[in-house]
């Protein structure tokens, strides 16, 4: 949803440890939003192990770790406390985009945050393009972390480091309302979080709506783009998105997947409205 942060959040998980940071990420979101959780793991038929319930992320371990709760607390006991609706569900799909998409729509979910690594168990997600067809096909904002991503999550004590974000806009992405998405995102986990735009080019598009300073670089587009975050400190780097025709358009070799690959941050994906 455009201009209110999220408050049903969605965390595909493939049950692995690598996939924890971007767990921590997703329930510490939760968390400071006051939202709904969902875990949620898609297997092939065949595939389906009645273990996978025990190998879910744990929810009450980690939130008693950061000490929002008490060690041994009940499911209920943490929801009232934190005013947070934890759901875990396994869905059988032959299509991981379908089997997420249709999850997304029936619960009304407003944010995907994702793991995104290429030689272990989300392998698939990424040689197939999943994860970035699922964004696609679900028209939602989505939060990619990499594997060597630590985020702006401390896995181990749920303390957040969102201070700076970085907003690259374009003449062709109407960037307001993303950017006051990106905006309410930022400022519920850290009130004092500055979101800082940039655009290269030769000169600045003019864009409707107040916008806050937006700085102007020349050179080419990703280079300039990962210079100024690794500059001006981002922890995080905001891409506003318009489908197939924005800077999310077709992953494989574009702007947001090469921003993707190597930003020293994780990467928000924002659909324009």
């Amino acid at each position: 949803m455009i201009g209110e942060p999220p408050k049903s959040i969605i965390h595909p998980t493939d049950l692995s440890f690598a996939s924890q940071d971007a767990f921590a990420h997703a329930l510490r979101i939760a968390v400071a939003t006051q939202g709904d959780l969902h875990l949620v793991h898609i297997a092939e038929p065949a595939e389906d192990d009645p273990d996978d319930w025990n190998r879910f992320p744990h929810v009450r371990e980690m939130l008693a770790r950061w000490r929002m709760i008490e060690p041994g607390a009940s499911r209920q006991e943490a929801a009232e406390k934190l005013g947070v609706k934890f759901i875990k569900a396994s869905i059988e799909s032959q299509s991981p985009v379908q089997g997420v998409a249709a999850y997304v729509h029936r619960h009304l979910c407003d944010l995907m945050v994702l793991m995104t690594h290429s030689r272990s168990g989300l392998e698939r997600w990424l040689e197939d393009s999943v994860a970035e067809e699922t964004v696609r096909e679900t028209h939602m904002p989505a939060l990619f972390l990499r594997e060597d991503h630590k985020g702006f999550v401390d896995r181990d004590t749920g303390k957040l480091s969102l201070n700076t974000v970085l907003m690259p806009v374009e003449a062709s992405v109407p960037p307001l309302d993303a950017f006051r998405h990106v905006a309410d995102f930022a400022h519920a986990l850290n009130p004092a979080a500055d979101v800082m735009l940039l655009h290269v080019g030769e000169e600045l598009p003019i864009f409707d709506g107040l916008l806050p300073h937006i700085e102007l670089r020349q050179g080419p587009v990703i280079e300039t783009i990962l210079a100024y975050a690794g500059e001006i400190g981002a922890d995080l780097i905001a891409m506003p998105t318009q489908g197939r025709r924005g800077l999310l358009d077709a992953l494989r070799g574009t702007t947001t997947e090469r921003v993707l690959h190597e930003a020293p941050c994780p990467v928000y994906a924002i659909p324009a409205k």
